[in-house]
């Protein structure tokens, strides 16, 4: 039954409604945020295989995607993780490794003006995190008022890309407001980031030795690079974020002139399209009947007014003591691609091990070891306390492009606590 509350005299409403695509179902629309404004954020979940998320216990995933700017549908379509993916001709089709075998799944557009979340009000886009989080945290606590039954299970928020960003700030956010009387409760136990954004400054400054190492870059080229990289290392210890975002894409278009590969993985020679989600998502039926989303909306993968206005917000230090704090009270999982310089293994490594937190050395004193999916090697794991750190063979920065099921075999480990032998 369609779900229409009338906010304001506005007439800004929330609308969702239940949805069947290849018989999986689920629950999709939009939540007005502001409804004086009528900012609204989009989500779309799914029911896992034979469960009901109304009255069973199985784990709630929340999904967010990357950029920032680039919308959560990327990541479940693309990477395995809803029941259905989209075919080359823009169809959907069963996806076999999806995570809804064990966990119920909620998609979730973010921030304002990505996929089919809007804002009607300039003045509402936030180039912050801690300023994007708060609104994000509203719309949370509206669902958890209208479906409280999604979140009164245990819940893992997973995420790539910048949502190395975004991710811990709102699970401090959430464990945060736990706290406070009348808040909802958002039983969040535990994070994972899917090749973070975490520090610039740790995870820029090895581009030219991580590219170097295979080959990619001549001694005069790595040279060049060292330079940018320098001048990008001096921005951001003067504070001058602005200048280092200018340096970072200096630096990025030099690797791609200097190696002709994409950074995102070095296996392949252009950055990934979404043409197939493009034609299935913005179809009149599908919108009406399965996304539950006003027919003039117009979804793209990503918006790259949005990536821009968070040029200061994304060369800031600001990650590292919320972890910290996260890590005494939930579980966190920080994995990647080996084919990805973009975050490469080097940024990725040297700051975790620079992690000045009480547990530190249960994680740094842990030897690495293989982690097999389906009988075969698919990478190396290194846990200790709440910290997991897993490296995963032949994918790119989009880990569920290249190996759909070891991302959904980690994830599942982490969540069980399956172990890793």
């Amino acid at each position: 039954m369609l779900l229409v509350l009338f906010l304001s005299a506005l007439g800004f409403t929330d609308a969702q409604n239940s949805f069947t695509v290849n018989g999986f179902t689920g629950t999709s629309g939009e939540i007005v945020v502001n409804s004086e404004t009528g900012s609204s954020i989009f989500f779309w979940q799914f029911n896992a295989m034979n469960g009901n998320i109304s009255t069973d216990t199985r784990p709630l995933v929340i999904w967010t995607g990357g950029g920032p700017g680039c919308s959560s549908e990327i990541g479940l379509l693309i990477e395995g993780i809803a029941p259905i993916q989209i075919d080359s001709s823009g169809n959907p089709i069963n996806n076999p490794s999806s995570w809804h075998i064990r966990t119920h799944i909620l998609a979730i557009d973010f921030p304002y003006d990505t996929g089919f979340s809007i804002t009607n009000d300039p003045s509402e886009i936030q180039n912050t995190t801690s300023g994007a989080v708060q609104y994000l945290y509203t719309f949370l606590a509206k669902l958890a008022t209208q479906y409280p039954s999604w979140f009164g299970r245990d819940i893992y928020w997973f995420g790539e890309d910048y949502s190395g960003h975004f991710i811990p700030a709102i699970a401090s956010l959430i464990l945060q407001n736990n706290q406070i009387q009348g808040n909802p409760i958002i039983k969040l136990k535990g994070i994972g980031l899917g090749s973070p954004w975490i520090s610039a400054i740790d995870q820029m400054q090895y581009y030219d030795i991580s590219a170097s190492y295979i080959g990619l870059l001549s001694p005069s080229q790595r040279n060049s690079i060292w330079n940018v990289q320098s001048q990008l290392f001096s921005s951001i210890s003067r504070k001058n974020y602005t200048g280092a975002f200018s340096n970072w894409q200096t630096l990025i278009q030099m690797m791609w002139n200097y190696t002709g590969v994409s950074m995102y993985n070095v296996r392949t020679t252009s950055n990934q399209t979404y043409q197939n989600l493009y034609y299935y998502l913005n179809q009149p039926s599908v919108k009406k009947n399965i996304l539950n989303v006003p027919s003039s909306a117009i979804w793209n993968a990503c918006n790259s007014q949005i990536f821009n206005s968070f040029a200061s917000d994304a060369m800031q230090p600001i990650t590292t003591p919320i972890i910290i704090s996260l890590l005494s009270q939930i579980k966190v999982l920080i994995y990647r691609g080996m084919d990805d310089i973009y975050t490469n293994e080097l940024g990725i490594h040297m700051w975790l091990v620079g992690l000045p937190w009480s547990n530190a050395i249960d994680f740094t004193e842990t030897r690495r070891s293989t982690w097999s999916v389906q009988g075969n090697v698919a990478g190396y794991v290194q846990t200790g306390f709440n910290l997991t750190y897993v490296q995963v063979f032949g994918a790119g920065h989009e880990v569920g492009i290249n190996q759909p099921y070891a991302l959904r075999d980690l994830a599942f480990r982490f969540m069980f606590n399956q172990g890793w032998n």
